[in-house]
């Protein structure tokens, strides 16, 4: 009986641990649209590098960024340390996206990556993205 007892809580430790093996886990939604970030006025933040845009789709919405003249990045603006919390620019907009609950900086040029010390080592999920000069798909 006593091994019985040992071995149902080994196992139930073992279970438990395993549920913490992969924390980066977030609620992503679907994400499929292109837009043309160079002349649409709707998309005149993306008009110059730095410029960010807040767009729908994923699960609490997609955050476009131009890194560079034909680069961009997106990320879905779910936190990895809180799937009720949705990330916002930093008040400074200095590449750092933060999480209003947890308060984790994320680096939008280091692919997402928190900043040290932030509540999670987990970085945002980055859609993917093609620009074709003219066009942006966000998939």
């Amino acid at each position: 009986m006593r091994n019985r007892i040992c071995l149902i809580l080994l196992f139930c430790c073992l279970v438990s641990a395993c549920q913490h093996d992969n924390p980066c886990r977030v609620t992503i939604g679907e994400t499929n649209f292109s837009i043309d970030p160079n002349t649409d006025a709707n998309y005149a933040p993306l008009f110059h590098v730095g410029g960010y845009i807040y767009l729908t789709g994923g699960h609490h919405g997609v955050v476009v960024v131009r890194t560079a003249l034909t680069e961009f990045v997106a990320y879905e603006r779910t936190c990895p340390c809180n799937n009720h919390s949705r990330v916002e620019m930093s008040k400074d907009w200095s590449g750092l996206l933060e999480c209003p609950e947890c308060h984790t900086l994320f680096n939008v040029y280091n692919f997402g990556y928190p900043m040290d010390g932030g509540a999670t080592s987990c970085p945002l999920y980055q859609e993917s993205t093609t620009y074709d000069g003219s066009r942006l798909y966000v998939y």
